[in-house]
């Protein structure tokens, strides 16, 4: 990656809001999951391990942001729904299997467009 682009891609994380920051970290979660359904279907093992840890990284720092003093019960059920995507995500890489996926992806997508909508009323 070029220092121009690092530094774009910086300059934007830093002055976005932080609903957008969510959104901008889902749509990464996203993209490192088509990354690693493509290389276990091409069988390239070390790039799908990558590609999946990353996103297993995005989605434990969701997990991790979660305040529960603003709203337990929403909380509680996001950190299951984390829960999931964890599991499926280590189960998928150790077990090269690319069409346990797709619920996790599914799930993550709802979640991206829930927060879009909100990008769209927050100041």
């Amino acid at each position: 990656m070029s220092f121009a682009l690092t530094q774009y891609q910086q300059a934007q994380v830093e002055t976005a809001s932080p609903v957008r920051v969510v959104v901008q970290l889902y749509a990464s979660a996203l993209r490192r999951i088509a990354e690693g359904r493509q290389a276990l279907e091409a069988r390239d093992y070390p790039t799908a391990a990558a590609s999946l840890g990353r996103a297993h990284a995005i989605v434990s720092e969701l997990q991790a942001s979660l305040d529960a003093s603003h709203a337990p019960e929403l909380c509680a059920e996001l950190s299951g729904l984390y829960d999931f995507c964890l599991h499926r995500l280590r189960e998928a890489s150790t077990k090269s299997a690319p069409a346990l996926l797709e619920p996790v992806e599914n799930v993550l997508r709802e979640l991206e467009q829930a927060w879009q909508d909100l990008a769209q009323v927050a100041p």
